[in-house]
């Protein structure tokens, strides 16, 4: 792939998440709306892609990469677990993160089906499919680097307990969502409640 067209192709890609991230079901989006945000014309798009359902599933796994791969860049720079879990906190409290959190993109039941099968090639394809395809496997991820990286965290440690992951998050969700329930409570104290959930569950046996 030349420079020129991959250089078009993440123009679309970032166009079809920033509808997404307006609030647009990746089942909805349509392909003129992508045109009109991108300044590629239809006909242009359809030289790169067999199908509106190839392009969002591509984008979204292209996004999820993305995203992953800068977290693990924060997460490698920091230089203490705390700072490590703010950098995932900060990261699920943003719309981003919001967007991705607790979705597996091949197995929504409320996606069309072409779409899903078109997130499961692009999945396999990149090589990372459970990465891709799914927010949570990306911030268990990244949560699973921050812990070990300071010997909180340990290979028998039960990190795909997913109750205990949710537990972890869902002070930082609820506070992202209803800021109007949690007028009086700061950010930091939020932090500080969900980093001892973390290590609560998951401290080294």
């Amino acid at each position: 792939m030349n420079k020129g067209t991959a250089s078009k192709k993440e123009r679309l890609y970032e166009c079809v998440w920033q509808l997404h991230l307006k609030g647009t079901d990746l089942g909805q989006i349509r392909m003129s709306e992508v045109a009109e945000l991108s300044g590629i014309p239809k006909g242009t798009i359809y030289e790169h892609f067999r199908s509106k359902d190839q392009l969002i599933a591509e984008s979204v796994v292209w996004f999820l990469e993305k995203e992953a791969k800068e977290l693990q860049r924060r997460i490698t720079e920091a230089d203490s677990f705390d700072v490590r879990m703010d950098v995932v906190l900060e990261w699920v409290a943003s719309p981003s993160g919001r967007s991705l959190l607790m979705k597996d993109f091949a197995d929504d039941g409320r996606l069309p089906e072409g779409l899903r099968r078109e997130f499961l090639r692009c999945g396999q394809e990149s090589g990372m499919c459970s990465v891709c395809l799914n927010g949570t496997e990306m911030v268990t991820k990244a949560l699973e680097e921050a812990g070990k990286k300071e010997g909180i965290l340990t290979d028998g440690s039960q990190l795909a307990r997913k109750t205990a992951l949710y537990s972890t998050l869902a002070p930082v969700v609820m506070y992202t969502m209803f800021p109007e329930r949690y007028e009086e409570t700061c950010w930091e104290k939020v932090k500080v409640h969900a980093k001892r959930i973390f290590v609560a569950a998951f401290e080294t046996d």
